[in-house]
């Protein structure tokens, strides 16, 4: 067995499908432990990744639960890694675990959009909008619009810990994304979000001498508990960094844009005013 350590994104995602794979195949978390010859609080631990596995350790796991192709190779792959700083998910894109994970546990957590509302908050009209305007198939896009319902009610629920920070670039609220309607209908949401106290809005607005639309989106994750993680989320893929000197960078753009942000007052004051020009 490994040593405890700081989890990198592989050593959470690894723990995320061994928990998985245990739970589809109905074997409890006792039972696995008899099995491998160790305490369940040491199998337990591996599965919240506080604890690094071996390489043997995953093979004997799979092995006993009898995970074969995909599943078997991501898996490993992830157990060939868990030292890495950084990992990139390729998926499955229909359930981005990782994601789900960090979303759900973080306390704080501050995601920078150039170009269209965040996706954690999209209404399923706007998101249609946005999923329908890329190359995506009618499966990716139905499986788009029900992990963003699923991200939503976990990392929104009211007892959920963390708290939310959506940077804006003021020129989302002129993207007609579906169109007028669907527009406002999105803002309102937005507005709704605010008023309840479970998200945070800034706009940023464009200046002279650069326009923050031209960085590209990205979400800083903050836990108790943890290290800083940064994601950059596309449609088929999700990249981790939690290499000091990254997160380092992503938090120094991160508080460059809200020095330039306008205040929460005069940012729902500039949203209102977009809705009622709808």
């Amino acid at each position: 067995m490994g040593q405890e350590h700081r989890a990198t994104p592989a050593a959470v995602a690894l723990g995320l499908g061994l928990r998985a794979a245990r739970e589809e195949r109905g074997v409890r978390l006792r039972a696995l432990a008899g099995v491998l010859g160790l305490e369940p609080a040491t199998v337990s631990t591996i599965e919240r990744a506080t604890r690094t596995p071996s390489v043997e350790y995953v093979t004997r796991v799979l092995g006993f639960l009898a995970v074969k192709g995909n599943e078997y190779r991501r898996l490993m792959l992830l157990a060939q890694h868990l030292k890495m700083p950084n990992w990139v998910d390729p998926g499955p894109v229909e359930y981005p675990a990782l994601l789900l994970e960090y979303e759900r546990t973080a306390t704080t957590m501050l995601t920078w959009a150039p170009r269209v509302v965040p996706d954690l908050v999209q209404t399923p009209d706007y998101a249609r909008a946005v999923l329908d305007s890329e190359i995506l198939t009618g499966d990716e896009v139905a499986q788009g619009l029900m992990m963003r319902l699923v991200r939503h009610e976990a990392a929104l629920a009211d007892d959920t810990p963390g708290e939310v920070t959506l940077l804006l670039a003021d020129n989302v609220l002129e993207h007609r994304v579906g169109g007028r309607g669907v527009l406002k209908g999105q803002l309102g949401h937005l507005l709704a979000l605010i008023e309840a106290g479970r998200i945070e809005v800034r706009l940023v607005p464009a200046e002279p001498r650069g326009q923050p639309g031209l960085l590209s989106p990205f979400t800083l994750f903050g836990f108790p508990t943890r290290i800083p993680v940064v994601g950059v989320c596309h449609d088929h893929f999700s990249a981790y960094v939690t290499e000091h000197g990254a997160v380092e960078r992503y938090q120094a753009t991160a508080e460059r844009l809200l020095e330039r942000a306008l205040d929460e007052p005069t940012t729902h004051a500039r949203i209102s005013d977009v809705i009622a020009q709808l």
